[in-house]
């Protein structure tokens, strides 16, 4: 059974509401924690709005439920690279594609995250 408020989760999400999608998608887990959808959405929703911590959060308990999912496992490679740990954000990029993520899609991703820290980086710093 599908709660209401992941229901009303995904369509805030469908229509760029990603506040109002966490809020939704928030209640939901705590109505049914161990859903694994509830759990990837909302990290996803997240990681939408660069709440990096949080998205890792969700990620990894996403992850205790399904342990073998490649799509949070490489968004939470995303996610941990965004907040600077790199170690941890290879092992999931690693994981992710022996589980069949496409290597040049997470990488293309990742590169990106990288280029983005970079502007960060170099605006800080003038």
């Amino acid at each position: 059974m599908t709660s209401e408020h992941f229901k009303l989760g995904l369509n805030k999400a469908k229509l760029g509401l990603h506040v109002e999608a966490i809020e939704e998608f928030e209640k939901a887990a705590w109505e049914d924690p161990d859903n694994f959808e509830i759990q990837y959405n909302l990290g996803t929703a997240f990681l939408t709005l660069g709440g990096f911590d949080q998205a890792i959060i969700s990620f990894s308990n996403a992850l205790k439920i399904n342990p073998d999912n490649s799509d949070a496992l490489g968004n939470r490679a995303v996610a941990y690279l965004a907040i600077g740990d790199d170690k941890k954000s290879e092992e999931d990029k690693i994981a992710a594609i022996k589980m069949g993520a496409p290597p040049e899609g997470i990488n293309t991703i990742l590169e990106f995250v990288r280029e983005k820290r970079k502007q960060a980086n170099a605006f800080k710093q003038n």
